[in-house]
């Protein structure tokens, strides 16, 4: 790339981008869905594990022990596995609820526990949870997670306006705080409770629906627009770029996808559990095991290559770099490279994710490679966690190594140029330092 394209790029993204990923990343909105999802993710890894244990990745074979086994476990400790599962997926929107409010409630500098809680109960009624509503269970899980965060949004941002005005009830000093943050929240949570209700009736009235229902109809286009290549080159090119400039684009991407990551992982888990085809591809473990093999750029190859580089600043990077990137952290060598702002690694940066991403998508599609039903932890070895997240599938190890390969072929020839600049401004101050 030439010195003025780069820098006609650099304009480019200082004058549009740059603003807008700052706003977006620091907005109170999406920050609090960050940490409701984050909040909920150590519930939603539990149920995970259990996920192999209720649907066996093995087919019965009656001469292999070790499937007889699992299948027993799987028989008849079912209500062992089926038990965590329920608890955790199965009420995901209630724990993202509670995180969303009670951080929403932290920017505000309200209280956390009870906003958090105000969160939940605003959750359960807009979703029409009682005895007479006939709601189905499904929609405390992942089919309710947008009803949740509108329903959090709304009622912390209803607390903050009485707070604001002191339309509040208020006791004593003398009162213990926590009895005193109650009395505080009674007007408020009375007049959100009862907001609720009315529109409740109003939309049973004029729709025949509960509210989760239609916000489902509305969303439904958005959560299939989610799930396509479109989508995933978009998601690499936004957050590659705004890393590549000095941005955690992963903070904004995440927030953005996590509900609609959510909702299609507990698509395939029901469609797995009816023994159905699962319908979805770009998930959470594709986007980490697939993509981000040795952190965002899948830069894992480049910290073999600077292991065996005549450069010492590589050779230090790379031994700084090497236990971090093989569980996808990789900010030694986004900085000791570097590549961020690095003209050289514009290119293998955005394109490696890129190639990776289109053959898993189609491979996927094809068939040739199992679809995920787990979420695990990002920082799992890319390898293991793509086979553990596609419940055991030794195909999605293979492509997961694949991208590794993919990516140190991309990424090859833009860093022996690298090398070859540092090493010529090494031994020029080699060659001062002897003058």
């Amino acid at each position: 790339m030439s010195v003025y394209w780069m820098q006609v790029l650099v304009e480019w993204i200082q004058c549009w981008m740059l603003p807008l990923s700052r706003y977006l990343t620091k907005n109170r909105y999406l920050m609090a869905l960050r940490d409701g999802f984050q909040l909920a993710m150590p519930f939603v890894i539990v149920g995970s594990i259990c996920v192999p244990f209720l649907y066996p990745p093995f087919v019965l074979d009656e001469q292999n022990s070790f499937t007889q086994a699992w299948h027993f476990i799987s028989v008849h400790y079912r209500t062992l596995w089926l038990a965590p599962y329920q608890i955790t997926l199965g009420l995901v929107s209630l724990l993202v609820a509670f995180g969303m409010a009670a951080s929403l409630a932290k920017h505000y500098g309200l209280p956390e526990r009870l906003c958090g809680l105000t969160g939940c109960v605003s959750f359960l009624l807009l979703s029409g949870f009682n005895q007479d509503s006939g709601i189905e269970f499904h929609y405390l899980g992942g089919m309710g997670i947008f009803t949740a965060i509108l329903a959090s949004v709304y009622a912390i941002e209803v607390i903050r306006f009485f707070y604001q005005r002191n339309w509040t009830i208020r006791v004593p000093e003398e009162v213990p705080r926590i009895t005193a943050s109650g009395f505080l929240l009674i007007v408020p949570l009375f007049v959100i409770l009862f907001s609720m209700t009315v529109l409740n009736i109003v939309l049973n009235e004029h729709f025949g629906a509960a509210f989760p229902v239609l916000i489902e109809k509305l969303f439904r286009p958005m959560i299939v627009a989610s799930d396509t290549l479109v989508a995933v080159w978009l998601s690499v090119l936004i957050c590659n770029l705004l890393w590549f400039f000095g941005i955690h684009g992963s903070l904004l991407l995440t927030g953005i996808m996590y509900p609609f990551w959510m909702s299609n992982i507990l698509d395939n888990q029901a469609a797995l559990a009816a023994g159905e085809p699962l319908p979805h591809i770009y998930l959470y473990a594709f986007w980490d095991f697939y993509l981000l093999v040795g952190g965002v750029g899948a830069t894992l190859p480049l910290v073999f290559m600077a292991l065996r580089s005549r450069s010492q600043q590589l050779k230090g990077a790379g031994k700084v770099g090497i236990v971090p990137a093989l569980f996808n952290i990789n900010e030694p060598i986004l900085f000791g490279f570097p590549i961020i702002m690095n003209p050289v690694f514009l290119i293998p940066f955005i394109l490696a994710p890129l190639v990776n991403a289109t053959i898993a998508w189609y491979l996927t599609e094809w068939g040739l490679l199992d679809r995920f039903i787990a979420i695990l932890p990002w920082s799992m070895p890319s390898p293991v966690g793509a086979a553990l997240s596609a419940n055991g599938s030794w195909r999605a190890a293979l492509m997961s190594i694949f991208a590794i390969v993919n990516a140190w072929i991309i990424y090859y020839p833009f860093f022996k140029v690298h090398e070859r600049l540092l090493l010529e401004g090494e031994q020029q101050r080699q060659n001062r330092i002897q003058k």
